[in-house]
């Protein structure tokens, strides 16, 4: 560890630093902006330099920007597992990246890659010894939005990631569970894994105040045995979807509509697959200007096939299971000049996340941000899953996770943020880590670096 005290003191001493600088910033006053300022336009940037005179408006507000961020993770136990039991583990990592957006009358698009280098080293306290390795990760993403005529437009965006960084999943603020995403937080054993969503949605704005869209989901999740200590089935998945929904606005506070969804999920390359079927009635209000409460409710059914081979009598058997369930969610958002809160929670059946197959999911959730200054700001967040097989009643999981974020903006390019979490996971059988119970704390430091620049000037 002696090689990581010098990296680890330095950036101790920059998140330090920025806490000390927020006591007596003078660089500028708090003007008490709300915590949700709203979208900004699509052609306003800082740089008012002229552009050239053969590009046009809409090319000359497009942009390049450039990033870099470093940082580290230290998890407390990163691996629970019989004899192997606490081991501290430490992730350092730079990450470079590049993003292109362009603004058209009718059409928008960007493309995102940041690969990173990645160095981990983990000591098991039982047996005093250490290990490390170096990896690399890679993230890219691409999207467009094409107004395809004044009723009508296409929307669509893919992101891959590929990572060996066990905190990507744990040092997030909770998104809000919605009717698409159940488990906004996917839990990641503690290895490499690929992960590809993509999103394609049509919408026809039929009237002022109906609306019709159509949308297809894909997800393709594979999860590296490599440092994985147990074998664990229906880690790898892949999934696609449809959606077809209705909605009409009765007045400037409440919308109402209607919902079919369906989604088929494939785990272990035809170990287990389930089709989910869903109706639903869904409903938005704002209650206030600052405060608004969106939900579903409505039936699902689930008809899964799983194959099991049992080595002793070498033969495969086939089952067949199907059920009824009903589907629901709600999420409330209110947000003041400094302070924003939202709140959450789902029942749908989903993918267990990597840890089981088709899964009935039920979360939790919620988060608080506080925006002490312009540059300085503190978010959050709790959340709690309870994920029963639907296939197998006496396999389920829970997940705890109590987190925090300070995020500082050093100057106009540079922010630092901090991150704690904290991690508790109850399991019905060892599923995963070998190991009914597991807790873990986890810290993080992260500094990142950003270039923005107007292309053509």
């Amino acid at each position: 560890m002696t090689r990581w005290v010098v990296p680890v003191l330095l950036l101790l001493g920059i998140l330090c630093g920025t806490c000390a600088w927020a006591q007596n910033d003078t660089e500028g006053q708090d003007t008490g902006a709300p915590t949700q300022p709203g979208p900004k336009p699509a052609y306003t940037y800082p740089d008012a330099a002229p552009s050239l005179d053969f590009l046009t408006q809409s090319v000359e507000n497009s942009s390049l920007t450039l990033g870099l961020g470093a940082g580290f993770s230290y998890d407390s136990n990163a691996y629970s597992t019989g004899t192997a039991t606490n081991q501290n583990f430490w992730l350092f990592h730079v990450t470079p990246s590049i993003k292109i957006q362009q603004f058209r009358p009718k059409l928008s698009w960007n493309v995102y890659y940041a690969p990173g280098f990645q160095e981990y080293s983990y000591t098991q306290k039982s047996f005093g010894s250490s290990n490390g390795n170096n990896l690399f990760s890679q993230r890219a993403s691409a999207g467009f939005i094409w107004q395809m005529s004044p009723h009508w437009q296409l929307q669509a965006n893919e992101a891959y990631t590929f990572s060996a960084n066990p905190f990507d999943s744990y040092l997030t603020t909770p998104g809000t569970p919605t009717m698409n995403n159940p488990n906004p937080v996917t839990y990641y054993p503690l290895t490499q894994y690929t992960l590809n969503n993509a999103l394609l949605t049509l919408t026809d704005q039929l009237t002022k105040v109906d609306t019709l869209s159509f949308t297809g989901t894909e997800s393709l999740r594979n999860t590296s045995t490599y440092n994985l200590l147990t074998t664990v089935p229906f880690y790898n998945l892949v999934s696609y979807g449809g959606r077809a929904s209705y909605s009409h606005r009765f007045s400037p506070r409440l919308s109402l509509g209607a919902d079919y969804d369906y989604n088929s999920l494939d785990f272990g390359n035809g170990q287990q697959r389930s089709g989910t079927q869903t109706i639903s009635m869904t409903a938005d209000y704002l209650i206030r200007p600052n405060m608004s409460i969106s939900g579903w409710v409505g039936p699902e059914y689930t008809g899964t096939k799983t194959t099991v081979f049992i080595p002793i009598l070498n033969q495969t058997f086939i089952t067949h299971d199907s059920m009824w369930s009903t589907s629901a969610g709600a999420s409330f958002a209110w947000h003041g000049r400094r302070d924003s809160i939202t709140a959450g929670f789902a029942r749908q059946v989903s993918d267990g996340g990597g840890i089981l197959a088709t899964t009935q999911v039920n979360s939790v959730n919620g988060s608080y941000r506080r925006m002490f200054t312009q540059k300085m700001d503190l978010t959050v967040g709790l959340r709690y899953f309870h994920d029963v097989s639907t296939t197998a009643s006496s396999r389920s999981f829970d997940n705890f996770n109590a987190n925090a974020s300070l995020n500082y903006k050093l100057t106009r390019s540079l922010t630092a943020s901090a991150q704690y979490s904290y991690l508790k996971m109850n399991q019905s059988t060892a599923i995963l880590l070998g190991t009914n119970n597991y807790n873990a704390n986890m810290v993080g430091v992260t500094v990142n670096y950003t270039w923005n620049h107007p292309l053509g000037r």
